[in-house]
């Protein structure tokens, strides 16, 4: 049990005095944390340093509990997340807009996989058919005559057959039965965490669990057809549900977890890049559009065969075959700390390569209307001629919300180009 609990934000940052880590799993923990950039626990001479990025989440180290929340919350996060990931036919929330305030981040995506699963037992979980090959003594399907023959033809009761068996053990219900497992886990609302074990229990008479990694993940995706498109939603909040947990594959072999994170920042692209290719019109959107040949080896000067660096904006807009506006995605509150040097830098890339405006832009996320866009201008040192700018234009969350809420289709387009600047 903690006894301390300490409350943060994204981008934030406290000091503990005279505390610090005890465990060898705590120290390895904090250390992996702050290696693969999710928070940064420093043991100082005299107590802890913690420092917050674009991860919300909680984790606890030894006597000490960290909750790092996000500034969005409520029914502004739930509608987002909704429209983000494709979560909108899980209706939850609609008319229990106080409820939703006492649920952290996770336990609003672990509300939505548990009415989800609740639904697909109540309507029927999906079954299909599974190759089967065993003796039998009363034969079905085919007989297989190949290992008939390798057996020496037939010796006992029993014939070899391949059939097909049409069950509810599928991929799609074991990953299904593995995420309820994993949202178990999580869940720090101790009535949700019932409701679960009750879904886990139907689930467990029929279907076994699966191991939860990105193999699987991707094998229950791939088998998502017209007839089971309802599995769509479950499975992509499980993958967050997923992500959120474990750091990756092996960085917790031997250390548990006590604890998840999710990044805004995949949160955040992942909303931007939603409504670019919803609003926006009679363009072509690249994500991770490449940048080839700007930073090139020389091949005579290249003696270890190095590979160019190829810079990768988060979204290009493409017309008749030119790119004309570059962008990148940055949870990072930009109106009220300064500019990362390395971020202005990697946009002033992006901004002379372009080939019309010589323009880039940072999309940052606001809760009001109170920033506005900022432009730095790039000049050229010799004479001062501009050569290019980055912007900084801010994204109002709380606008977007109501927006999509109010189905405002023609309004949210006005609204989305207009922070674009494409029309």
């Amino acid at each position: 049990m903690s006894n301390k609990k300490v409350n943060l934000r994204e981008w934030d940052s406290t000091f503990l005095p005279e505390y610090t880590l005890k465990s060898q799993n705590s120290i390895e923990t904090a250390k992996i944390l702050q290696t693969k950039g999710i928070i940064e626990i420093i043991e100082l001479k005299n107590g802890l340093q913690i420092n917050t990025n674009s991860y919300v989440g909680k984790i606890e180290l030894d006597d000490i509990q960290i909750i790092v929340k996000p500034k969005i919350s409520g029914l502004v996060l739930y509608r987002l997340l909704k429209y983000s990931f494709g979560l909108n036919n899980l209706k939850i929330f609609e008319h229990a807009n106080q409820s939703i305030e006492k649920y952290s981040f996770v336990d609003i995506l672990i509300y939505q996989l548990y009415m989800g699963t609740e639904d697909l037992l109540r309507r029927g979980v999906s079954k299909d058919y599974l190759k089967m090959e065993e003796n039998l003594s009363s034969p079905k399907g085919r007989i297989d005559i190949v290992k008939l023959s390798r057996k020496g033809g037939v010796i006992d009761e029993k014939l070899p057959c391949k059939y097909f068996y049409r069950c509810e053990n599928t991929v799609l219900n074991q990953i299904i039965l593995s995420g309820i497992k994993l949202a178990i886990s999580l869940a720090s609302d101790y009535k949700l965490r019932i409701k679960l074990e009750r879904i886990s229990k139907s689930f467990e008479e029929s279907v076994d669990r699966i191991l939860l990694n990105r193999i699987n993940l991707q094998r229950a995706k791939n088998s998502i057809n017209r007839l089971n498109e309802r599995y769509s939603p479950l499975l992509e909040i499980i993958n967050i549900l997923f992500e959120s947990n474990g750091i990756s594959d092996n960085d917790f072999d031997n250390i548990k977890l006590n604890g998840y994170f999710f990044d805004m920042n995949f949160f955040f692209e992942t909303l931007i890049g939603k409504l670019i290719s919803n609003c926006v019109e009679e363009y072509t959107i690249k994500t991770q559009h490449n940048l080839n040949e700007i930073f090139i080896y020389n091949p005579s000067h290249n003696p270890k065969k190095r590979r160019s660096h190829i810079p990768r904006p988060d979204f290009a807009i493409i017309n008749k075959g030119k790119v004309i506006k570059l962008f990148d995605a940055k949870y990072r509150d930009l109106w009220e700390k300064n500019l990362p040097s390395d971020m202005l830098y990697q946009l002033s890339i992006y901004a002379i390569s372009s080939e019309t405006d010589k323009c880039a832009t940072i999309l940052y996320p606001s809760i009001s209307d109170i920033p506005i866009l900022q432009e730095i201008n790039i000049k050229e040192p010799a004479y001062g001629r501009k050569i290019g700018s980055v912007r900084l234009q801010p994204v109002n969350l709380n606008k977007l919300s109501l927006l999509i809420e109010n189905n405002e289709e023609y309004e949210l387009k006005r609204y989305v180009n207009s922070i674009l600047q494409i029309n």
